[in-house]
């Protein structure tokens, strides 16, 4: 038979026998390598991990700090550079819905609630003259907040009620929060709980202690306290966690004391004590916090090191 033009002659058995186990042996090599490789992106995620765990404590402390810095009284004396900005401009033009959210906003940053109430009750009626669903409930959380830090506990409860769920995971979660605090004011045990629920579910345990440490005022006073803390205890799982549960609450006790004790009063030698003396303890229950996560990091570290 007549070759065809440019085909190789067959080669022989040997040959090719040899020529399949050179293919399997860079196979078996490209494996390996590619093995090495995986192992090796492996090793930089697990001392990611181990990084973040390491500072896990610290990034814990500070969502405690700024949930709890939310119930803060006093605030800033006068008007805020942003708060004047926008008043002026709302003398200007006082019927823009605009600029009467961003000006009541102004006032409740500066932990001016009754400000903040006077300029977005103007602009509650005519919430739907927003289109975009998040600003009408930014809007009316903002009001409804304002009302409740003002103790007009039915006025958050009726402004509540107008305001939608929205996409936003974390918007919501802090909408759930509110519903918490406002359902308590009023006295609703049962809806309060199922809005706390709501609020931390699927959150890591040091974010939804935070949520519920700055929610153990309303929760005493509608008496859901025990069973809030009992379904906290529950999620806590780890001595750990629970740990930090108790240690939580005595933060909360110092920094609602401290609050009262630090409103404008004559500042006596005794006074001047006892706040030093707050102060040092919640540091020291603070770091004990900070110690128990570390520990907690430390014995998982070595568990999975095993």
């Amino acid at each position: 038979a007549r070759d065809c033009p440019g085909r190789r002659p067959p080669r022989p058995l040997g040959a090719m026998s040899e020529l399949r186990q050179r293919k399997g042996e860079v196979d078996q090599e490209a494996k390996d390598e590619e093995i090495q490789r995986l192992k090796a992106e492996l090793e930089v995620q697990k001392k990611k991990a181990e990084g973040s765990e390491e500072d896990k404590g610290k990034r814990f402390l500070e969502e405690v700090n700024q949930a709890l810095e939310q119930n803060k009284p006093g605030g800033v004396k006068g008007l805020s550079n942003q708060a004047k900005q926008f008043k002026e401009a709302l003398v200007k033009d006082p019927m823009n819905m605009d600029l009467i959210f961003q000006l009541g906003v102004a006032y409740a940053l500066d932990q001016q609630w009754d400000k903040a109430i006077n300029v977005l009750m103007r602009g509650w009626k005519r919430i739907k003259e927003f289109d975009n669903r998040s600003v009408r409930t930014e809007f009316l959380m903002c009001l409804s907040q304002a009302s409740e830090r003002e103790k007009k506990f039915k006025q958050a409860l009726a402004v509540m009620h107008d305001i939608e769920d929205v996409q936003d995971e974390d918007m919501q979660k802090n909408l759930e929060s509110l519903r918490c605090r406002v359902y308590l004011q009023n006295g609703d045990m049962q809806k309060g709980l199922a809005a706390l629920k709501k609020a931390i579910d699927g959150m890591a345990f040091d974010k939804a202690s935070a949520v519920w440490a700055n929610l153990i005022g309303p929760l005493k006073k509608a008496g859901a306290y025990d069973v809030s803390k009992s379904n906290m205890l529950a999620l806590a799982e780890t001595d750990a966690n629970k740990e930090v549960l108790e240690a939580m609450e005595k933060l909360v006790a110092y920094r609602d004391v401290y609050f009262q004790q630090s409103q404008p009063q004559p500042m006596n030698a005794s006074r001047k004590y006892t706040l030093a003396g707050m102060i040092i303890a919640a540091v020291c229950i603070a770091l004990y916090i900070l110690y128990i996560l570390e520990s907690a990091s430390l014995s998982k570290l070595k568990l999975d090191q095993k």
